[in-house]
């Protein structure tokens, strides 16, 4: 079976049976799609100038879909949490092996910022492995709370010659704080 999808403007008459399912909500799209796909039906993408607004559905099945989120609901938010719990604690642990002399203040900031949800932090991508994800976190919290890096920036300096400005002082602070195989370009690219 060929999966149906065409693209509508906002203002293109609502195909008869059909309702209007707003971006944003992933498990409500994810299912919406499949069901009207498994149906045969068409799933109409809303675009206006290049960005999708939402999805039109059958009717039914949106309303289905809406009832089964509400139903899943605590059970998925209960998965999530402990999917994040389970990603704080890998990120401590691996935090404490290579940095065992951070200080625990420095260290609960770092996790509390550079692994915040939804920040687009660097603690937060699916993109590099923990251990980097760790140092680059750290690298970026003594950027932020033990330097003058944004105060350079503030006063005009170039992100470049403000990292290189800041760089002995993050090293020596990675160093002070048991890191053993961090490198120079490692702490300026960061």
């Amino acid at each position: 079976m060929a999966l149906r999808e065409v693209s509508v403007g906002p203002k293109t008459a609502m195909p008869k049976g059909y309702a209007f399912l707003k971006k944003g909500i992933k498990y409500k799209t994810l299912h919406c799609r499949r069901l009207t796909h498994e149906a045969g039906k068409t799933v109409y993408v809303v675009e206006s100038n290049k960005k999708v607004l939402g999805i039109r559905v059958p009717r039914d099945i949106l309303s289905r879909v809406h009832a089964q989120a509400n139903e899943t609901l605590p059970a998925r938010k209960l998965a999530t949490e402990k999917r994040d719990t389970a990603i704080i604690r890998q990120a401590a642990a691996e935090l404490d092996s290579q940095f065992p002399k951070i200080p625990e203040e420095d260290r609960d900031l770092v996790l509390k910022h550079g692994f915040k949800k939804y920040s687009g932090r660097v603690g937060r991508t699916s993109l590099i492995p923990l251990p980097r994800k760790v140092l680059y976190a750290v690298i970026a919290h003594i950027r932020h709370k033990h330097t003058k890096y944004d105060k350079l920036l503030d006063g005009g300096v170039t992100r470049d010659n403000a990292r290189k400005a800041i760089q002995k002082t993050v090293q020596d602070t990675l160093r002070n704080w048991g890191n053993k195989q961090e490198s120079e370009e490692d702490a300026s690219e960061s």
